[in-house]
């Protein structure tokens, strides 16, 4: 039987910092949780600062050079996984952007392999469709091309069984409310994103089983007195999900904290939208027959238009700690248990008994305090992060 403790001073329990625990894990599973003595503590020599859930993206779109496009591989998914493990995200759903069905159905496949040929340290939750079937009017950096109405075939490959959590970013105009219901009474969790809905249709997809909102402020309509758009349902909806790009580029800290004081950050749910640029040393990398360069931390196309992100999930939680009225408690929660919720699972963004041990050890720099990953378990392997 494999067991393993580890020994925090601050651990992240139940939503709570609980001081000198040990925790068990056995067979990937956390099996116990206990208070020791702080003398107890002193006894040991492998002692972290602090232990939290590891993060939960639900929009990656790449990472270490390798954008997912067309002709997706498992061996490209695990080498993303692996890359963005480093900055503390232990579960993920790789996101395909806009493509056609031939590429939809090679990623459902390499997803299927993730899903059900497990990995012991590569946690794939299952995939996330951002697209096709979006507003060419807010279509950021999708192309024209691929954007179109909903088929039987991308229906099919949507709904099937074999590849985890689904989750669909669609513009609710583009997609009959039958259709929305019907994915959503088939598992599909449906997401509003790249649209240029007004109320009503936003509305009328929240009530057919739509539950959130991909990266809210951006791609969507706006937000006035008279017409509250899709930014306005998405503030005035407290039941939804709203994914957040915490970057500095994508929304102003203003706009993010008006999110968080409308809806709660228990329905605010941070995510990178990142691209291949996370985790490589090339600066200009290929989507289609566009060069997308990074300059500092934004990501743009040639033409200006920001074009995904090179943000980390960590990153993510040390930028809504540190520029909106959150505590780092708060910012944790919205990158482990918010996006739990979203996707529907009880078994990971928490650390409790009987809970998949994903777990972050974090230590504070001694110049800026500012808190680094020191220790990432995925399954309740210990993972190599050089």
């Amino acid at each position: 039987m494999e067991t393993n403790i580890i020994f925090a001073k601050q651990m992240l329990v139940q939503g709570q910092w609980l001081a000198n625990q040990a925790l068990t894990i056995k067979h990937g599973l956390i099996s116990e949780i206990q208070s020791i003595s702080h003398d107890e503590m002193q006894r040991h020599s492998d002692v972290y600062e602090l232990i939290i859930p590891s993060y939960i993206d639900v929009q990656v779109n790449g990472g270490g050079g390798i954008l997912l496009t067309q002709g997706v591989t498992f061996d490209q998914i695990e080498h993303v996984a692996r890359v963005h493990q480093r900055y503390g995200t232990g579960s993920m759903l790789p996101t395909l952007i806009t493509n056609d069905i031939q590429a939809m159905d090679h990623m459902a496949d390499a997803i299927a392999h993730c899903v059900n040929e497990s990995v012991k340290d590569i946690d794939i939750l299952g995939v996330h469709f951002e697209g096709p079937w979006i507003a060419s009017s807010k279509k950021g950096i999708h192309l024209d091309r691929f954007i179109r109405a909903p088929s039987d075939a991308e229906l099919a490959c949507i709904v099937r069984q074999d590849i985890g959590k689904v989750m669909v970013t669609l513009a609710p105009e583009s997609v009959p409310v039958d259709i929305i219901r019907e994915l959503v009474a088939q598992g599909v969790i449906v997401s509003i994103g790249h649209t240029n809905a007004n109320a009503d249709i936003t509305l009328a997809a929240l009530e057919a089983g739509a539950t959130g909102f991909t990266h809210l402020f951006n791609a969507m309509s706006g937000f006035s007195g008279r017409e509250p758009g899709v930014i306005g349902t998405a503030l005035s909806h407290q039941g939804s999900y709203a994914g957040i790009i915490m970057d500095g580029q994508h929304v102003s800290s203003i706009s993010v904290q008006a999110a968080l004081n409308a809806k709660g950050m228990h329905h605010c749910v941070l995510v990178t939208d990142s691209m291949g640029h996370v985790g490589s040393e090339n600066l200009t990398q290929s989507y289609f027959d566009l060069s997308i360069t990074r300059k500092g931390n934004q990501l743009t196309t040639p033409d200006g238009r920001l074009a995904g992100s090179c943000l980390t999930m960590h990153q993510a939680v040390l930028n809504i700690a540190r520029y909106c009225d959150v505590t780092i408690h708060d910012a944790i929660s919205m990158a482990t248990q918010s996006p739990a919720h979203w996707l529907g699972l009880d078994d990971r963004g928490v650390i409790e008994v009987g809970k998949q041990a994903n777990l972050l050890g974090l230590d504070f720099t001694s110049t800026d305090k500012t808190a680094r990953i020191s220790a990432h378990w995925v399954k309740g392997h210990q993972l190599k992060l050089d």
